[in-house]
């Protein structure tokens, strides 16, 4: 299998051996169940919250500081962009956090599925198994074209922007999807948010005027840089005048915590949802709940702490906002002194998440010839559309329980649907 050479670069070394497969039927329902999902998290601020979205992060937990960040330039609900990270658990599958906003990696993972299909035993079995394959890199450019129709009538000119030190450490990332991106006529330029400047309202990046601005930069990664926070602001009202659009505001954010999942579960908060609404979220979102004591009335506290001390072994303890597992405490992993421990000391956004144990999924090593089980995490993606590609981090559960590429076991995989 040939990969393309940036890829091939970036990506060659950690790749599973072989690709995974689902039925497209269901890796569709399970997107359509998503979107229904985040329509209902984005309407909770105005039905729940008097359309205050500073009192919506106060109810999940977020730290005031990073909720005002997150907050600035915040009008309306951002435009779906998302991507879930879920288990199947040999029957369904199921939601652990669902990332909204622009930052979102794996997007050019179908650069592996043409790989393989370039193979021709590949392709015949392909072509006998009736399998296809869903490139996700389009469905960005054709967002991104789209929140560039107000700002020009041509070819935009786009720049995938990251914190300060952000291309730098993940060069080769970057590099891969400006390849992606060139196949499908995007010209993506690479650059960091201390590079922006402006001209005439108009954003620049190295002294090249900006049609849109792709954040790649997350609000934890500019809190303490005042100057970063300055380029925001000017980043926002260059959007809001319509001469440079920003894709996406950090207020997306928001609802990638943790800690929405956690509100489905709040018993206040289920008694405002329609019983269509919660018959998606039950079929989606495994229990999730936060712990912080002042978010949860007394008894309820004691209640679920004494519930969560007794299904240690099924339970997963995280933080709402974070990244690549940090954080997380496994609770088969750990004793009961130490999960008292850890539930003790929980506060702010943490959560509580009832533990989904993934199917296994048999791999035949290149090499050995010996066939080993694998735990996936599969990446969903899910725009205004509905299922927009997928792909998958795979771990054997020898190698830990945080599938991740914060953890060297970790391999990437494409996805090919069925049916």
């Amino acid at each position: 299998m040939e990969l393309p050479a940036v890829y091939a670069d970036s990506f060659g070394q950690v790749l599973l051996d072989r690709p995974l497969f689902v039925e497209r039927s269901e890796i569709e329902a399970f997107a359509d169940d998503l979107h229904k999902l985040y329509s209902v998290m984005v309407s909770l601020p105005d039905r729940l919250y008097g359309g205050d979205l500073r009192a919506y992060c106060r109810a999940i937990g977020m730290d005031d500081a990073l909720a005002g960040l997150m907050c600035r330039g915040a009008r309306t609900a951002p435009v779906l962009h998302a991507r879930a990270d879920a288990y199947h658990d040999g029957e369904r599958f199921w939601l652990l956090e669902l990332n909204v906003g622009s930052e979102l990696g794996g997007t050019d993972t179908a650069q592996q599925n043409r790989a393989f299909l370039d193979v021709p035993e590949f392709a015949d079995f392909a072509e006998r198994h009736g399998l296809g394959h869903l490139d996700t890199v389009p469905r960005v450019a054709e967002a991104l074209r789209r929140a560039a129709g107000p700002v020009t009538s041509g070819e935009p000119v786009i720049a995938l922007i990251e914190s300060t030190g952000g291309i730098a450490a993940h060069e080769h990332v970057f590099l891969a999807v400006r390849e992606a991106m060139a196949e499908h006529g995007i010209r993506l330029l690479l650059g960091e948010i201390q590079e922006l400047g402006e001209r005439n309202g108009k954003i620049t990046l190295r002294g090249t005027p900006l049609d849109v601005v792709l954040r790649y930069f997350v609000a934890g990664e500019i809190a303490g840089d005042p100057a970063a926070q300055d380029v925001l602001d000017t980043l926002l009202r260059a959007d809001e005048a319509g001469t440079t659009a920003l894709f996406l505001g950090l207020d997306s954010g928001v609802y990638a915590s943790k800690g929405s999942l956690a509100l489905f579960h709040d018993p206040e908060v289920r008694s405002a949802l329609t019983p269509s609404e919660l018959a998606v979220v039950d079929r989606t979102v495994p229990w999730t709940r936060l712990l912080d004591p002042g978010l949860n009335h007394a008894g309820d506290r004691s209640g679920l702490l004494e519930r969560c001390r007794d299904e240690r072994a099924d339970l997963v303890l995280k933080p709402g906002v974070g990244y690549g597992g940090v954080g997380t405490v496994i609770g088969h992993r750990v004793g009961d002194e130490q999960w008292a421990e850890a539930l003790a000391s929980a506060d702010g956004d943490a959560v509580v998440q009832r533990r989904v144990v993934p199917a296994a999924e048999p791999v035949v090593d290149a090499l050995s010839g010996r066939t080993e089980d694998w735990a996936a995490n599969w990446g969903v993606f899910v725009d205004e559309g509905g299922y927009a590609g997928g792909f998958v981090r795979a771990l054997k559960p020898t190698d830990g329980a945080v599938i991740s590429f914060s953890n060297p076991g970790t391999r990437s995989s494409c996805v090919f649907t069925t049916g």
